[in-house]
């Protein structure tokens, strides 16, 4: 058979453990795809507008000497050569043209005419000197003989050309080279060269802001592949890529046709937050768990402690023990179901007292009855021989004394377990006649019953042994002046009786050890036991119907409140 806390157990796995976990796995895989998605399309879109910018800056690069050469001074100094004022206008130029474009490093001339070579470092001029052979550079060559009008040279670190000498050692600028053929627009005449060292830089700029900071890896490269630019030195950006990567691809348009944005993105960068939330939330599963586990042994000592003792009673009352305490203070559904079965227990104890003694009282009356059998009319002979003695000797107090006791006799052994009100009082009558005589005529007892409560049927012996107390706690105890009254009347289907005495009292803690001792709570008690008879006898009789109450009167005497259904004909 499988414990409730087993099931708790079973339970926080089935419906807590696996719901939470299978979530957070999906929940994680369903927001890496989000994420990969959102970073895909951004990134394109971010790749789309930096291609568009690169695009327009190159192509005014590749646009810029046009405008330069075009100038009637720079382009006269081709046609002519570098002589008297055409190469101060042509140095004047060239120093606007540097102001106005610092992106541009260097630039390196070359006329055709007198095959000579100059370059202009941030406004410095460096002189013009002979290079016959700059055609037969491979670079060069294939630029003179290609239909193209511009070479785009893959950067490197700034240098003096042609052994110039303007550049200080310090200067270690990379930069990136556009080789400009210079002809005659309108002859096509072939003039000379003008390439632009152009810093890194102030391209990379416009791609650099697509890493994002971050680890993504961004590169520029040419149609051969060759990088351009790369946001982290040292990058080959060669080989396949690897699965834990996302590579994202843009090709450009214009004078970069073949050239493309290469963006590469680390899976690990990229998934770090959601990494970190699944953590997070495995973490918190198992922070769960644990609150779990402590919730359903929480739950195992508030809950299923009490029903495996309520079961271990149970089955103690399936082993005959009936004495069994159910006493809880909960107030929930189990304290509920412990105070049911300890109103069963006890309806059942009292069924069972009930009957035992009802048992017991019959055959205590069919042994009274035996008794009284036993030649009774011989004792009544001999109290009645004695009266006539008394009467002849003209002792009449004793004759009316014989007479009270053989009252008392008669109802003593002829009298039933029930009686009616009348023959109880004719009793306590009898009895308060031999104690007056005993006591003296200063004896107060009054008897004040209503004549409608004589009929009714009563167990015998519910009132005689409150008037013995009276003269047992009180005559015998020194108190001369108290008084003893017994009321009774009644109250719709119920009579009430008050026996009470301004003798003797008690304490409070003597009161509160009587009821006690009346309620079964303190078995320990010697005191209290013909109350406790009488208790007891209507306990049995009418059960709940009846009532008994005790009162002190604040240490003033002594008062019993009876109170039980009005019966007649029992």
């Amino acid at each position: 058979m499988r414990s409730v806390r087993g099931r708790l157990f079973g339970m926080l796995l089935l419906f807590i453990i696996l719901p939470y976990f299978l979530s957070v796995f999906i929940i994680y895989n369903n927001t890496k795809t989000s994420v990969e998605e959102h970073e895909i399309e951004t990134s394109r879109e971010e790749m789309r507008e930096s291609g568009a910018v690169l695009e327009r800056y190159f192509d005014d690069m590749t646009s810029l000497p046009y405008a330069l050469y075009n100038d009637p001074d720079v382009l006269r100094v081709f046609e002519q050569g570098l002589k008297g004022e055409q190469e101060d206008s042509f140095e004047r130029s060239m120093k606007v043209f540097s102001v106005t474009r610092p992106d541009i490093r260097q630039l390196r001339f070359y006329f055709n005419r007198d095959q000579e070579a100059m370059s202009v470092y941030r406004s410095k001029f460096s002189a013009p000197k002979v290079q016959g052979d700059v055609l037969l550079d491979p670079l060069f060559k294939k630029l003179y003989q290609s239909e193209q009008n511009y070479l785009i040279e893959a950067p490197h670190v700034i240098e003096n050309a042609g052994n110039a000498a303007i550049i200080p050692e310090s200067d270690k600028t990379k930069v990136l080279t556009i080789h400009h053929k210079v002809r005659n627009i309108l002859t096509g005449k072939f003039l000379g060269f003008l390439s632009m060292d152009i810093e890194v830089n102030s391209y990379g700029s416009i791609i650099q802001h697509l890493s994002d900071g971050g680890d993504a890896r961004v590169a520029l490269l040419d149609e051969k592949d060759t990088i351009i630019y790369s946001s982290r030195k040292g990058d080959s950006i060669k080989g396949k890529p690897s699965p834990d990567e996302l590579i994202l691809e843009e090709q450009l348009e214009g004078n970069l046709e073949g050239w493309k944005l290469v963006k590469i993105i680390s899976k690990d960068s990229l998934f770090k937050d959601v990494n970190e939330a699944a953590y997070s939330n495995i973490l918190l599963g198992i922070g769960v768990v644990g609150l779990g586990i402590i919730m359903v042994m929480v739950i195992s000592h508030i809950i299923t402690k009490p029903i495996i003792h309520l079961s271990e009673k149970v089955r103690s009352i399936e082993g005959g023990n009936l004495d069994i305490d159910f006493t809880t203070y909960r107030k929930d559904e189990l304290g509920h179901l412990e105070e049911h079965m300890d109103d069963m227990m006890h309806r059942i104890n009292e069924h069972i007292d009930r009957e035992y003694k009802l048992e017991i009282e019959s055959r205590k009356n069919q042994f009274h009855a035996l008794k009284s059998q036993v030649n009774p009319h011989f004792l009544f002979n001999a109290l009645q021989t004695i009266g006539a003695v008394a009467l002849r000797s003209n002792a009449k107090d004793v004759y009316r004394l014989i007479t009270s006791l053989s009252k008392m006799m008669r109802y003593s052994l002829h009298a039933d377990q029930w009686v009616t009100v009348k023959d109880e009082l004719t009793y306590i009558e009898s009895y308060l006649s031999l104690q007056k005589e005993r006591f003296g005529e200063g004896v107060r007892a009054d008897i004040i019953v209503d004549e409608e409560v004589l009929p009714a049927s009563i167990p015998s012996m519910v009132l005689q042994p409150l008037v013995e107390n009276y003269f047992k706690h009180s005559y015998e105890e020194g108190y001369e002046n108290a008084s003893l009254s017994i009321h009774g009347k009644r109250e719709g289907n119920s009579i009430t009786f008050i026996v009470q005495n301004t003798g003797a009292s008690m304490t409070e803690e003597e009161l509160e050890r009587i009821q006690a001792f009346l309620h079964k709570e303190d078995r320990r008690s010697n005191s209290g036991i013909g109350l406790k008879n009488i208790y007891d006898r209507l306990k049995l009789n009418f059960n709940d119907e009846a009532s008994f109450d005790i009162d002190r009167m604040e240490g003033k005497g002594f008062r019993v409140t009876m109170t039980l259904p009005f019966l007649e004909n029992r």
